[in-house]
């Protein structure tokens, strides 16, 4: 109740009830009105908490017909730039979420990691998925709907147990990124979901050796990214023809220094 409070903004807190709207006896489901009414602040301390999401659901359960059932609640922890009534407003507004609203949320997922890869997705134009795979580079690809999950609170990390993700994949998404961002070839519309997928896949298929990642990306210019990285007229490129992208330009810096130390010799 302590978070709640600090998220009222100074507004006054209400409780709603459920009373018969005519005649007497109890509630039912065609025969029922809601009451207001203001809660003291000096028995807030007697609440649990400030219901934010499934405010029908709670009423309905002050029916007769659902006073025997137990509900269960998942806390969520609410923006910090971000009072009560905004996020009710927010989660309520008549537009269905779709993922992306759930990443561009700020709302937590109570693991550090993943809170860091949201922070990347919100304050960067590239897309979502490019940052799932550089930030995942040595485990599986974090996905949005475990990102939704974590966020709403019915998932915690612990229910993906092949998601290995700590301190060491967040350094090596950061490093990713900063050498994406100092090529100025990779600006932020090249950036999709299939090129990072594409990166982690090469990091993976030449060994994991983390020091290739950094210098492939470094290599990319407008020559290359013109040479490998543009299809076709009528054709898109997909993850594999990234991939032979990466591994075309690579091996052109290979046979370029075997050539230039043969020279040397």
């Amino acid at each position: 109740m302590e978070k709640a409070l600090a998220k009222l903004g100074g507004r006054t807190l209400f409780k709603a009830t459920v009373v018969r709207k005519s005649g007497q006896g109890e509630a039912t489901i065609s025969n029922f009105d809601i009451k207001m009414e203001v809660v003291k602040p000096e028995d807030y301390a007697n609440y649990d908490g400030v219901s934010i999401d499934g405010q029908h659901r709670n009423l309905a359960l002050q029916i007769g017909d659902l006073l025997n059932v137990e509900p269960t609640y998942t806390e969520v922890d609410i923006p910090e730039s971000m009072d009560i009534l905004s996020y009710v407003a927010l989660r309520n507004n008549g537009k269905t979420w779709k993922n992306p609203d759930f990443t561009h949320s700020g709302i937590s997922t109570q693991c550090a990691e993943i809170d860091h890869i949201i922070k990347q997705c919100e304050g960067n134009k590239e897309d979502d998925t490019f940052f799932y795979s550089i930030y995942t580079l040595s485990t599986i690809t974090i996905r949005a709907t475990q990102i939704k999950g974590l966020q709403l609170g019915y998932k915690t990390i612990d229910s993906f147990r092949n998601l290995q993700l700590s301190p060491e994949t967040t350094r090596m998404g950061d490093e990713v990124f900063k050498a994406v961002k100092a090529n100025k070839t990779l600006t932020s519309d090249r950036c999709n979901g299939r090129l990072g997928a594409a990166l982690k896949k090469f990091y993976i298929e030449n060994g994991k050796d983390f020091n290739t990642l950094i210098s492939v990306i470094g290599l990319i210019d407008n020559e290359t990214w013109e040479n490998h990285f543009t299809p076709e007229k009528g054709h898109s490129m997909e993850i594999t023809a990234y991939v032979d992208a990466l591994n075309a330009v690579w091996a052109e810096h290979e046979e370029k220094n075997h050539t230039d130390q043969s020279e040397v010799a």
